[in-house]
């Protein structure tokens, strides 16, 4: 199972405190009274009976109605991750996304913001020390990031490249960065990323590393944190060797360093 750093300690409480309570939220393009009920955890009924208005009224995107509360306020704390708080709640990253509009999956939680959480999830609280997250566990011996392989990162994550280049001399053993079960190891010429690794770790989370010289793990090949699945080259549209590597979760990619 492919996991994540735990949160250090959260503060999290019941919108408005219960029953009676209610808290504004935006209605979303496509919204029916069945849907918002699904993701907030109640009912049409409930829902009904805090905005009476919607009785002859119609949803509209933008607007916003009253939602009896049962979803709660997440506060992050230092050590916390997007993807840390799905797993500890036991929800979705899709649930975690409907609840808080305009989320950026792709940036760090900032200390002190506040999240929305779903008002059925498990709430814990710890003061443990954070661990190093397992996705990057044993791939390196050096410096303070483990990786895929030990080189330089020539291009961060960004918008118009959602992965890490990170460069090393040809020939380079390319490790999985966690347990799971390889999908593609093929030549991909269509997208220009060359010899491509494709590794499932199961949860919806793939990784992905391109422009090998050669790839040296099969299609349905069970592989373990730190296996060598490839080696370092130049191939497809690259101009040098390294290994753009790329983390999705839920089809919704993720810089790798945000997890650390």
């Amino acid at each position: 199972m492919f996991r994540f750093r735990q949160t250090v300690c959260l503060s999290c409480a019941l919108l408005g405190g219960g029953s009676g309570h209610a808290a504004p939220v935006p209605v979303q393009a496509g919204d029916t009274l069945t849907r918002l009920a699904i993701r907030y955890s109640t009912t049409i009924e409930a829902l009904l009976g805090a905005n009476p208005d919607l009785r002859t009224g119609v949803l509209r995107a933008g607007s916003t109605i009253e939602v009896p509360s049962r979803s709660r306020i997440w506060t992050v704390r230092a050590g916390d991750t997007l993807f840390g708080i799905t797993r500890q709640q036991q929800i979705t990253l899709a649930d975690l996304l409907d609840l808080n509009p305009g989320l950026n999956p792709s940036r760090a939680l900032q200390i002190g913001q506040t999240l929305r959480v779903p008002g059925g999830a498990p709430v814990r609280q710890t003061n443990a020390a954070p661990a190093r997250s397992a996705v990057f566990r044993a791939a390196s011996t050096g410096g303070s990031l483990i990786l895929p392989v030990q080189g330089r990162l020539t291009t961060p994550f960004q918008s118009d490249h959602t992965g890490l280049d990170l460069a090393a001399p040809s020939g380079t053993p390319i490790r999985a960065v966690q347990a799971g079960t390889v999908t593609e190891s093929r030549f991909d010429d269509r997208t220009g990323w060359g010899w491509t690794v494709v590794v499932d770790h199961g949860d919806g989370v793939t990784t992905r590393y391109s422009h090998n010289s050669a790839n040296l793990a099969d299609v349905g090949q069970r592989v373990e944190a730190g296996t060598v699945i490839a080696q370092v080259g130049s191939t497809g549209n690259s101009t040098g060797p390294h290994v753009d590597y790329r983390l999705t979760v839920q089809g919704v990619p993720v810089d790798p360093l945000t997890l650390n």
